[in-house]
C-alpha cells in the first residue's frame, strides 16, 4: 500500500505533539500563593523589633515587615498543625511560640524560622502562655498546672512544680526585678519574687477565670479576665483590687501603649482603654461576634489587633472622657476593621 505525502506530513504531526506532551521542561511560573490574613484565627501578636509576628490555628506563623499591610508564611521545620497560643521575642532575633499537645517552637532569626523543641500529641495538653527575658531565663505555662522553665533561651526545657495543682495557667508575665506573675482560673494568681525559683498563691477579689497579666510602665501590674473583672496591684502582686471596667464581656488580651495608653479586648470584638495605667475605663467598642485575643501597637498611631477574624488594623484615636457616675458610656467608632 502506498503512504501518500499527506499522510506522512500527518504521522510526523502527531509523533511531534506526542513527543512535544511528554517531554520534560520547566515549568511556568505561577504567582505566590496570598496569606489572606484576615480568614485564619490568630491567637497571639508580638514583636520581632519592627517585625509583627501572628501564630494561630493550624500551627500558622505570619510575619509582617510593612506595619501589618502584608504578610507572609513563615517557615516551620515540622509541621504539626496543631493550634499555637501564643508567641514571645526575648530579642529581636530569638522568639518563643506555645501551642497545643505541648508544642514549643523556637526562632533565632527574627521569625522567619522555626524549629521545633518539643511536642507531645499522645497527652495533648495545650501550653498557653510564654514569657522570658534578654537572660535567657523563658517560662510557659498550660492547661492543668502546666509550669515549664528553661535557662537557655528556649533551646531546652523542664517541668516545674508550682502551688496551682490542677488549675489552668492562661498566662504569665515579669518584669526586670524578678517579679513573677500567672495567672489562671477559678481566681489562681500565683507570684513569685526570685525569678521564678519559688511560687506562692495571692488572695484576689475575685474567683473567676483570669485570662491574662499585664506589667504596666508605671510598675503596677493589671489581670484580666471573665465578665469584665478587671484586678489591679500597687504592691508588686502582693494585694489586689477590683477596678470597674464598664464592660460585662471577658478580656483576652491587653497591650500598653508607646504613649502609655492601656488597651484590653475581648469578647465580642470589645475594646475598653485607659489613660491613668488602668485605674479607669472608656469603652471604645462594644457588640459584635467575632471575639479578639490578642493587640500590640504597631506604631505609626494604628494597632494590630488578633482574634478569630485573623489580623486586623486599628486607628489609635483619642480615648473618651469618663463618663460622670450614672450616665452611659460612649463608644468611640466604629473602629476599621
Amino acid at each position: 500500500m502506498k503512504t501518500t505525502l499527506p499522510g506522512l506530513l500527518l504521522s510526523a504531526a502527531v509523533l511531534g505533539a506526542a513527543l512535544f506532551a511528554f517531554s520534560p521542561r520547566p515549568l511556568p511560573a505561577f504567582a505566590a500563593t496570598a496569606i489572606q490574613a484576615d480568614r485564619l484565627q490568630i491567637n497571639g501578636l508580638a514583636k520581632a523589633g519592627a517585625r509583627l509576628v501572628a501564630v494561630g490555628e493550624r500551627g500558622v506563623i505570619l510575619l509582617s515587615d510593612d506595619s501589618g499591610a502584608s504578610w507572609r508564611q513563615a517557615a516551620v521545620a515540622t509541621d504539626e498543625a496543631s493550634a499555637l497560643t501564643q508567641v514571645f521575642f526575648i530579642s529581636p532575633q530569638v522568639g518563643i511560640a506555645v501551642g497545643h499537645d505541648g508544642w514549643i517552637l523556637r526562632s533565632v532569626d527574627g521569625g522567619a524560622h522555626w524549629s521545633e523543641v518539643q511536642f507531645d500529641r499522645k497527652h495533648s495538653d495545650p501550653l498557653l502562655s510564654v514569657w522570658g527575658n534578654a537572660d535567657g531565663l523563658v517560662f510557659a505555662t498550660g492547661s492543668f498546672g502546666q509550669l515549664f522553665v528553661s535557662h537557655d533561651a528556649g533551646a531546652t526545657w523542664v517541668q516545674q512544680k508550682t502551688p496551682a495543682d490542677d488549675r489552668h495557667l492562661n498566662a504569665i508575665a515579669g518584669d526586670a526585678s524578678g517579679t513573677l506573675i500567672i495567672a489562671g482560673e477559678t481566681g489562681t494568681l500565683l507570684r513569685s519574687t526570685d525569678r521564678g525559683a519559688t511560687w506562692e498563691k495571692r488572695p484576689v477579689p475575685y474567683q473567676g477565670s483570669l485570662f491574662g497579666v499585664l506589667k504596666l510602665a508605671d510598675g503596677d501590674w493589671l489581670a484580666y479576665g471573665m465578665r469584665g473583672n478587671v484586678l489591679r496591684s500597687t504592691d508588686r502582686g502582693e494585694t489586689w483590687t477590683h477596678v470597674d471596667s464598664h464592660l460585662g464581656t471577658s478580656y483576652f488580651g491587653a497591650a500598653q501603649l508607646a504613649d502609655g495608653e492601656l488597651v484590653l479586648v475581648g469578647q465580642g470584638g470589645a475594646i475598653v482603654t485607659s489613660r491613668d495605667d488602668g485605674q479607669t475605663y472608656a469603652v471604645r467598642k462594644v457588640g459584635g461576634v467575632q471575639s479578639l485575643a490578642a493587640v500590640v501597637d504597631v506604631g505609626h498611631g494604628e494597632l494590630a489587633l488578633g482574634g478569630e477574624a485573623g489580623v486586623s488594623l486599628l486607628p489609635v484615636l483619642p480615648t473618651l472622657p469618663k463618663a460622670p457616675p450614672g450616665a452611659p458610656h460612649a463608644v468611640a467608632g466604629p473602629p476599621s476593621s
